[in-house]
This record gives structure tokens, C-alpha cells and sequence, in this order.
């Protein structure tokens, strides 16, 4: 279910795609400006952002997933060494603010991407896997307008282990 919601939302903003922008340093250090998330010591780099609300329509709260990329889907077609995070919550709209709530999350570092299908690499957080599920989260949106975001985040899995980055720039809105 989590590949159809990455695969539809991806799918929507394909179409929709305009453009976006992308941090110039790549390296793996830690660095406050740069967008991405540190885990067990090391930075990974995911300058692409990407934002989907399910329910555009009404006031009707629906999902609303974030996800963040070292890659840009719509630039090409394969990848690996792919740095990638998920989350979603439920919410009418996207605003600033700070949310704890999250169905669904994963972050994976040199994963593979193919034709918007996201596989194997290194699992750090998954709703769904034992071991790796998170026990606290939070996001705290910092600002939010039509095309950039400011956000933080944390993730504290079950071993204690923390994951938290933050990405501040140009989204592209998969939702229309």
C-alpha cells in the first residue's frame, strides 16, 4: 500500500513537475545548512523535497506526505545509492506547527530507485518492521508557502537510536 500512495503521489507531481532547486554540497558531513537527515553519526544528503495532500477538494483531513530525496525521479529514470525519507500524517492542510503522529514513515540510505519503484538499500526506520519502528517522532514545520518548506524532524526507534535531520528549500506539490 505504501509503494501505490509513493508511486501515485510521485506519478501526480511527474505531471505536474515545474521545478525545483538543490543543495551544491554533497559531502557526508553533518552541516546545519544542508538538507538531510543523520543517523548513527553520518549525514545523508536528500536535497530533493516532494509534498502530497490526498484530499485537495474539501476540509476533509486526509493524509499529507512529505517525502525527501537524494535524487530527483524526474531527472532519471534509474538510480542507486538513493537517500530517502517518508512520513505522512493527517492534517486539512500543510502548516506550520509541530506534529507527533505518524502512520507511516521510512527512511532508507543506498536504496535503488527504478521507474518510481523504490527498493533494497539499508532500512533505517519502517512503520512495519519490528526493531526499527519508532517510539517517539516529531516534525516541526518552521514555515510553509506554496513552493518551500522549513521543517525538523526526529525519529527515536525502539534500540534508542535517533535519526534527525531537516530540510529547508523548494518543494514540488504532487497533489494536483
Amino acid at each position: 500500500m505504501k509503494k501505490m500512495k509513493l508511486c501515485y503521489g510521485i506519478l501526480i507531481g511527474l505531471m505536474m513537475f515545474s521545478s525545483c532547486s538543490s543543495d551544491d554540497d554533497n559531502g557526508n558531513s553533518p552541516n546545519e545548512n544542508q538538507n538531510g537527515f543523520e543517523y548513527n553519526g553520518t549525514f545523508y544528503a536528500t536535497q530533493f523535497a516532494f509534498v502530497s495532500d490526498e484530499n485537495i477538494v474539501d476540509d476533509t483531513p486526509s493524509d499529507i506526505s512529505i517525502i525527501l530525496s537524494s535524487v530527483n525521479p524526474f531527472e532519471t529514470d534509474q538510480s542507486s545509492g538513493l537517500n530517502y525519507v517518508f512520513f505522512d500524517f493527517e492534517a486539512v492542510n500543510l502548516d506550520a506547527g509541530t506534529i507527533t503522529s505518524f502512520p507511516d514513515y521510512r527512511i532508507l540510505e543506498n536504496a535503488e530507485l527504478n521507474f518510481l519503484d523504490i527498493s533494497g538499500g539499508n532500512t533505517i526506520l519502517d512503520d512495519t518492521e519490528n526493531g526499527l519502528m519508532a517510539t517517539s517522532s516529531s516534525v516541526t514545520i518552521n514555515a510553509v508557502s506554496n513552493t518551500n518548506i522549513d521543517f525538523n524532524f526526529s525519529f527515536t526507534r525502539e534500540d534508542g537510536e535517533i535519526i534527525h535531520g531537516s530540510y529547508s528549500g523548494t518543494y514540488i506539490d504532487t497533489s494536483n
